[in-house]
């Protein structure tokens, strides 16, 4: 897994050893597989969707749906917990996640994220950028890979 920041966006890669629908379901069908509980699936453009773990949850839409390439989601409503922190209920609010899946290998597949706005600015960079790393990295990887992610759920 590559991780990079900038100013302005979080950003991290990773190689995941299947075919490209494999990711991109995971992204759009499974959520709640290797995340958290997930009201619905983000099906297409437009669609409105949470993501919750307890009292805490973000609420997106889907702004870019492109099959097996690109699908973005921006976050419109968000209730950002997390012991110790303060501020940070609605930092999430306005940023967009992209998700670019691209064909690596024959049978790899590199899922490209960018957290359009998770700046290190926000009190929250810290723990969200290592639970990114986590989701994406260990979690989504595993469950595209060997069928069980680790998701976070109460």
């Amino acid at each position: 897994m590559s991780t990079t920041t900038t100013s302005e966006n979080y950003q991290t890669s990773v190689l995941i050893k299947a075919g490209t629908l494999g990711v991109f379901k995971a992204i759009t069908e499974r959520i709640d597989e290797w995340w958290g509980e997930v009201d619905r699936q983000p099906s297409g453009t437009g669609v409105t969707f949470r993501v919750s773990f307890g009292e805490a949850f973000w609420t997106f839409r889907v702004t870019t749906f492109e099959p097996e390439h690109l699908v973005t989601w921006e976050c419109i409503e968000s209730n950002q917990v997390h012991a110790g922190l303060m501020g940070i209920k609605e930092e999430w609010l306005g940023t967009q996640l992209h998700w670019q899946i691209a064909t690596e290998e024959e049978s790899a597949t590199r899922l490209c994220f960018t957290h359009e706005g998770l700046v290190p600015d926000f009190n929250c960079y810290e723990v969200c950028s290592d639970a990114w790393g986590y989701f994406i990295g260990s979690s989504l990887k595993e469950l595209v890979e060997r069928g069980q992610g680790q998701p976070e759920l109460i």
